[in-house]
């Protein structure tokens, strides 16, 4: 009989909620939801009542929410299986509509919930509840929760991927530069395209200039492949082009003064170095104190397309230092080239010569007239005739 009652009140309720919802102020439906939800009897009931709750866009219902929450969390002892997929559900559907709101003081209660919560699409829920609401108070300890998954990875593999999913979209909303490191290592740590791809997009907009993190993650991180993602970070984000450079240069000094131990350790590195000298290339506002890493580029191996790449970087630096490092690499090939050395295509020894006339220096007005008459192919001869005329212009 009692429950027949209440079904009856729900009824009329309903009824006046989304019938007739001009008879009656917005905080008196409150209220009147309010008073039904205490009134219900079971955790199915309290279920459907608050299906009509978070229907209401209005924020006047969050410390009806909220008190709901704090009875939710104490009340998930002594309950059978079904009942605690009930309870469940409800705690879903309470967390979504607080993050909804911006309900900024759930904040206490949505993190009991991450704690507490066994099930990972609740945690999950939660913590972008806790990203929604701008819970900053709380994202060291969401990066906590994000850097231990990076770490160390459970046997339930969809556990983990619902709560790392969670971890980077509150962190994405939170903008704190904390979880930055935590969210980079995400991208790397084996999970889904999914989640690879957000935390991707987080990085991006967590912070403008992440710069100092990730030029400390360069030089530090003993992974090469660590130094690689994060450069390739550097160059992704939204960083000053001056502090772009700068890490860049970090990372081509990282490149040389590491020994690989093996071929895919060398394939690393020389894949920093080239994305390296890539972005100095592109972004054109390198120092002089990065002319003498691109000079020993040209001198590391015997790997032609990188001493191209270490070539046109000096190009777009110019400057009688450019100039000067660029002059003593052609000399190198011409006294290599006179010695009878074979020295392949002639590609290094042409985009050599091309960077010299255009960087405007007399520099290396005497190496480009020796290559004349070093013994090149004709084509060698007239590209240093081109530079001549275009230093004597």
């Amino acid at each position: 009989m009692k429950q027949y009652k209440l079904f009856v009140v729900f009824l009329v309720c309903a009824l006046i909620y989304c019938v007739l919802p001009a008879l009656a102020p917005s905080d008196e439906v409150t209220e009147m939801w309010a008073r039904l939800y205490k009134q219900a009897d079971t955790l199915k009931q309290k279920y459907e009542i608050m299906q009509n709750i978070v229907e209401m866009h209005d924020r006047d219902i969050s410390p009806l929410l909220i008190d709901a929450l704090d009875e939710l969390i104490q009340q998930s002892l002594y309950l059978d299986r079904k009942e605690k997929a009930i309870l469940n559900d409800l705690k879903i559907m309470v967390v979504k509509k607080l993050g909804d709101l911006r309900a900024a003081n759930a904040a206490e209660y949505i993190f009991t919930v991450v704690i507490e919560a066994d099930d990972p699409q609740l945690k999950s829920e939660a913590l972008i509840a806790l990203g929604e609401i701008g819970a900053a108070e709380y994202a060291r300890d969401i990066s906590l929760i994000l850097r231990n998954l990076t770490l160390c990875r459970g046997e339930d593999v969809r556990a983990d991927e619902a709560v790392a999913y969670g971890c980077v979209l509150a962190l994405a909303k939170l903008k704190d530069p904390i979880g930055y490191l935590p969210a980079f290592f995400t991208t790397t740590a084996g999970f889904s395209r999914k989640i690879k791809d957000e935390a991707e997009r987080a990085l991006v907009t967590m912070t403008d200039d992440p710069s100092e993190i990730l030029a400390g993650l360069v030089k530090n991180e003993s992974s090469f492949d660590m130094k690689l993602e994060g450069l390739k970070a550097e160059n992704r984000s939204n960083a000053p082009s001056e502090k772009k450079t700068a890490v860049a240069t970090i990372a081509l000094n990282e490149g040389l003064i590491n020994k690989s131990a093996d071929k895919d350790e060398e394939t690393v590195l020389r894949e920093l170095r080239r994305l390296a000298m890539q972005m100095i290339i592109d972004l054109g506002n390198a120092e002089n104190r990065t002319i003498p890493l691109l000079e020993d580029v040209l001198y590391l191996n015997n790997d032609e397309s990188e001493k191209v790449f270490a070539i046109e970087a000096l190009r777009s630096i110019s400057g009688e230092e450019a100039a000067g490092a660029l002059a003593r690499f052609l000399g190198y090939q011409n006294d290599r080239q006179q010695s009878g050395v074979s020295i392949g295509d002639n590609r290094v020894v042409l985009a050599t010569i091309k960077a010299l006339g255009s960087v405007q220096s007399r520099v290396g007005y005497e190496e480009l007239l020796r290559s004349k008459y070093a013994g090149y192919p004709a084509i060698v001869a007239r590209e240093a005739d081109k530079a001549l005329k275009s230093l004597s212009e």
